[in-house]
């Protein structure tokens, strides 16, 4: 028995090689997204069973820390043709969105005369109104996992810069990372994932803009 096989039946296949570059992040991105969106509505649709909705945290939210990281990588790819450093790490990869692209193409008034030398229709976005600094407090919570002090040492926090947490629940010396009990509001997860990929979202879109003749 095989485990990938192409049957011919399009209603029942996946079709992936195909994409470039920006396509196949755009893709990933999405896939990671909408299968967290999915994985959290089915547990709130069985909020009587604690097994699904004590188990289902993990996939989502390691779904979700990846569609996040994902789009900070799309980001940067689309504005500089390549994935930035950082790897695993939320708060890297965001300090280089900022800096290379929020600060040094959005938000500079340099960086938009030269946009304004190629694009005929020129508009300029604003960043107002979006608090930079508390989706950053958001990622810093996302890659502290939750941890409660007790569990980790304060001045060590960032515990998941390898996106390890909620794939594995224990580190390589076989310690778990949670060690005490938690509770979390997935209503608010959704909330809160919706809110940092809508600006992650707008900010793509304002780098593609600016960078398409």
């Amino acid at each position: 028995m095989r485990v990938f096989k192409e049957s011919g039946y399009m209603e029942q296949s996946a079709h992936f090689g195909w994409q470039d570059k920006d396509e196949a992040l755009f893709g990933l991105r999405e896939g990671y997204k909408e299968s967290a969106d999915r994985l959290l509505e089915i547990a709130l649709e069985n909020g009587n069973n604690i097994k699904i909705l004590d188990t289902f945290i993990f996939p989502i939210m390691f779904l979700f820390r990846h569609s996040i990281e994902i789009s900070l990588k799309h980001i940067y790819q689309r504005a500089f043709g390549k994935i930035p450093d950082g790897g695993h790490d939320l708060l890297a990869l965001w300090d280089n969105v900022k800096k290379g692209v929020i600060d040094d193409m959005i938000c500079s008034e340099e960086f938009l005369t030269q946009v304004k030398t190629y694009k005929n229709n020129f508009i300029k976005y604003s960043l107002d109104g979006i608090k930079l600094t508390e989706i950053r407090a958001m990622m810093k919570e996302l890659q502290e996992a939750n941890q409660r002090d007790k569990e980790v040492d304060p001045s060590v926090k960032q515990i998941d810069q390898n996106a390890e947490v909620w794939r594995y629940l224990m580190d390589n010396d076989d310690s778990l990372f949670f060690s005490y009990g938690h509770s979390v509001d997935y209503p608010q997860i959704k909330k809160s994932m919706d809110y940092i990929y809508e600006v992650l979202d707008f900010i793509y879109h304002i780098t593609d803009e600016y960078l398409s003749s």
